[in-house]
């Protein structure tokens, strides 16, 4: 009779499990492909994916798969996949699609969200009208929208609002490089945002969420007229008078 393998002690509270390599692959595919490292139309090779990132083919083609659904990437019939490149007429879908549902989402944080979930927007407010990186900017601004989001407790609209913005956060970036100005104004739109949210006013929320929604609509066309983002690393630019970004940031709520 053989003696049972031992498998130690389960693991301790607090202990990380190790990250699947799938996610590991998925992660920085849709880090590279949000961000401009990987552009649209780059053809992505499975097994030269899997021997870039020491693992197997298996979990690059499930990685693939995710992000196809997503609408990241379309898979091709040898097994590989391509970075898909979105047209004007996405981009305004995306845009109308969010211009129906983030107000509805802002209008729900300023209802039911606590205090304590609203102080990361106003941590990430404080570094966007600090930040002149374009790339950091479009980060820090998808993860403000997701904080409000997250914060009207409906996480199916999170969910579907998130994927929404990082369809379109490269040509956002691009709308920053390209539209002058485009950065402060938008700071100036998620302040009125936050300042509805904080105020528990619904329709001031909502409506300061489709306005934003329509700057950034201006925005992206203007992207459209010019051409299609290249990678983008340069900074944001747009000074105040004092040759500082302008911005209110923890002033917003100063005690907390």
């Amino acid at each position: 009779m053989h003696k049972p393998m031992e498998t130690g002690p389960g693991p301790r509270t607090g202990q990380h499990r190790a990250v699947p390599a799938r996610h590991r692959v998925k992660v920085v595919l849709h880090r590279g492909i949000t961000t401009g490292t990987i552009p649209g139309g780059t053809r992505l090779v499975p097994a030269s994916i899997a021997e870039e990132l020491a693992v197997s083919t298996h979990p690059v083609r499930d990685a693939l798969r995710e992000l196809a659904a997503e609408g990241f990437v379309r898979l091709d019939k040898a097994g590989g996949a391509v970075v898909h490149e979105l047209c004007r007429n996405e981009l305004e879908d995306i845009c109308e699609i969010r211009a129906m549902l983030e107000p509805v989402a802002t209008a729900r944080a300023a209802r039911s969200a606590e205090r304590a979930s609203l102080r990361p927007a106003i941590e990430l407010l404080a570094a966007m009208e600090s930040e002149t990186d374009a790339t950091r900017w479009a980060q820090f601004n998808s993860s403000f929208h997701a904080v409000v989001g997250q914060a009207g407790s409906s996480p199916r609209m999170a969910t579907i609002l998130k994927n929404l913005r990082e369809l379109s956060s490269l040509y956002i970036t691009h709308a920053l490089l390209t539209v002058p100005d485009r950065a402060e104004h938008a700071d100036a739109e998620h302040e009125q945002i936050l300042r509805a949210v904080i105020a528990r006013d619904p329709a001031a929320a909502a409506d300061a969420a489709l306005r934003h929604l329509h700057g950034t609509l201006h925005a992206l066309r203007t992207v459209h007229e010019i051409g299609a983002p290249a990678r983008v690393s340069h900074p944001a630019g747009g000074t105040s008078p004092d040759g500082g970004r302008a911005g209110a940031g923890k002033a917003i709520m100063p005690d907390w």
